[in-house]
């Protein structure tokens, strides 16, 4: 992915953690595969855990999302998404279940 690349969530719900420290923490728990409502659920119940874990707040986004890529490291991502929100993903490029989750859109 491109530094200040925007993007385009095409699989999944992702955990947008606050801190890269408890994104690489968590790791390699962040994403969730589209099932429905009950992932969505599940999504919600797994950055409620985090968030007390770590107490902090923990959200997700989800697909169809747009962000802008802020930094990387081999496994997270600091974004800002289309809402506002600034925080880390865990997403490392180079993992075969990652390939195709996320978009860059061509302006």
């Amino acid at each position: 992915m491109n530094i200040g690349g925007l993007y385009q969530i095409k699989k999944w719900f992702w955990l947008l953690y606050p801190i890269k420290d408890i994104a690489e923490a968590s790791s390699p728990v962040g994403c969730w595969g589209n099932v429905g409502d009950a992932t969505a659920v599940a999504v919600a119940a797994a950055a409620r855990y985090w968030s007390k874990r770590f107490n902090c707040n923990v959200s997700f986004i989800s697909q169809n999302s747009m962000f802008m890529l802020l930094e990387q490291t081999d496994k997270v991502c600091k974004i800002l998404t289309s809402n506002g929100e600034c925080g880390w993903i865990i997403y490392p490029e180079n993992k075969y279940w990652a390939k195709g989750c996320i978009e860059e859109v061509n302006q």
